[in-house]
Order: structure tokens, then sequence, then C-alpha cells
């Protein structure tokens, strides 16, 4: 019950905060060049916007509730289930920013949030067999969009899903160092002042931490100019692509236990995303 708890709050605040983020970068408008004045001068712009404060704080909270997400559950699972956000997102994007959800956007958004249940469901099914298996054995738990860039072999693809695969790879790395410093860190011990200090103290200095909020920090920045050249509502679910990555990663690299439903329900999630490209 908890956990869920946990994962509510964190997919709202995410949502949240992709909303003021998205609604700041509406008021400023599209971002054209990457000259040094603009730069400049969309560092003051944000830095002077209380929706930028507002979306700021909120994913801020979201990343904390992340790391304790995952110092207590599988990061296979936290990832698909935090992609639930995205029917969210649409919704919002609806009917807070004006924004055109065409039938095939709602229709990828609806697949994705079908693998989110499938894993989710999954999970469900997961534990209730362990313990139901622990009950008889003893067993131990363990418009930007419309530019083409040229790729190599004569190949184009439109700038704002380069920006996405940037993003999206910078965002799974960064999720995946930030979960393997949470294994190591371990799940918060006391819940006094001292020991929140002594967790947070351990988390602040962790060498993978800090390598790993950077990729998220440059994950941020692209989603930022992705917002002011696209709509929310196709951006964030189109950067659930790193759910496959981070599957792969979860399984290879933290070497967690990936059972068939929560592989079924990412793979749902992808077809959501391929969907969305058309």
């Amino acid at each position: 019950m908890l956990n869920s708890l946990i994962l509510l709050v964190l997919v709202i605040t995410q949502v949240l905060g992709d909303v003021c983020l998205s609604h700041a970068m509406k008021i400023y408008g599209e971002i054209t060049s990457f000259s040094p004045s603009v730069i400049l001068n969309v560092i003051y712009y944000l830095f002077t916007s209380p929706w930028f404060y507002l979306g700021l704080g909120s994913l801020t909270f979201s990343w904390f509730l992340y790391l304790f997400s995952v110092s207590k559950m599988d990061l296979s699972y936290v990832l698909p289930i935090h992609a639930s956000s995205y029917i969210l997102n649409a919704l919002f994007a609806w009917l807070f920013l004006q924004e055109t959800i065409t039938p095939i956007r709602w229709s990828a958004t609806a697949i994705i949030s079908g693998g989110v249940f499938i894993v989710g469901y999954s999970q469900y099914q997961y534990e209730k067999y362990e313990e139901k298996l622990r009950d008889t054995l003893i067993v131990d738990k363990e418009n930007a969009s419309k530019i083409l860039v040229t790729l190599p072999f004569g190949a184009f693809l439109p700038v704002t899903w380069l920006g996405v695969i940037l993003m999206v790879l910078a965002d799974s790395m960064g999720d995946l160092l930030n979960a393997k410093a949470m294994k190591t860190i371990g799940d918060i011990t006391s819940f006094s002042f001292l020991g929140i200090f002594q967790w947070l103290k351990k988390i602040l200095t962790n060498t993978n931490i800090i390598i790993g909020v950077s990729c998220q920090a440059i994950a941020l920045l692209l989603l930022i100019c992705l917002l002011s050249w696209d709509d929310l509502s196709l951006i964030r679910p189109a950067s659930a692509i790193s759910y496959l990555i981070t599957l792969i990663s979860a399984k290879y690299i933290l070497h967690e236990k990936i059972h068939r439903g929560r592989f079924i329900g990412i793979c749902w999630i992808l077809f959501g995303v391929i969907t969305l490209s058309v």
C-alpha cells in the first residue's frame, strides 16, 4: 500500500512539473537559435518565470521520491509505472495548455498506459505468487519537428526526434546510475532528523548519483528545448522509449529478475511510442 502511494505521488509531481515547464516555454515561444545571446536570454527568462520555479520544484520533489522508490523496488518496475504520467500529461495538456490531441496521439498514449497496467498487474500477480509460495515453503525473497537532420546512408530524422533520442539516452544513463547508487546506499533506516540527514548525505556525496544527476540535468535542458518546439503530449510519451533501454540495463547491469509480464508490458509501451512517432 505504501509503495503504491509513493508511486502515485511520484507520478502526480512529475506531471505537475512537466505541465508547469511546458506552460513556461509556451509563454516564451520557440527557441530558434543557440547563439550565446539567445541562450542567455532563455536563462534570464527561466530564472524570472514563476512557472519555471514551480515546475523545477515539483520535478525535484519527484526526483527524491524516485530515489526513495528505487531503493525499495526494482528499477524495471518503478519506471514503467512512472509511464502512467503520460496519460495524465496528455489530459492536462488538453485541459490547461489547450493542446490539440490527435486521435493517433490519444491512441498511442492509451497503448503506453496499457503497457503500464500490464507491468503493474504482472507485478501484483508475481507478489501474490511469492506470498502464496511463502505460505507453503520457506523461500528467500530476493514545428521544429518538420526540420530534418541528415544521417549516414542518406537517411533523415526530424530534429525533434533527434532531441528526444539524446534526451532518452541521457535520462536512461541517469536512471541507471541513480538506481545503481541507491542499491548500494539502501533504504532509509530511520525517519528521525539525523537519520534523514545521514541518508541525504550519502546520496549527495555518491559519485554515481553526481554523474546521474548531471545526465538528468542534460535531459532536462533538452526537454525544455523540445517543449519550445513541440507539444508536451508528444514529447513526454515519446521519451518512453527509455524504458526498453532501462529493461536491458536492469537485467544485465543491475541483475534484476525480469519476469515475462514486466517484459510484455514494457514492449507494449514501446509499441505505443512507435505508434506516436507516426
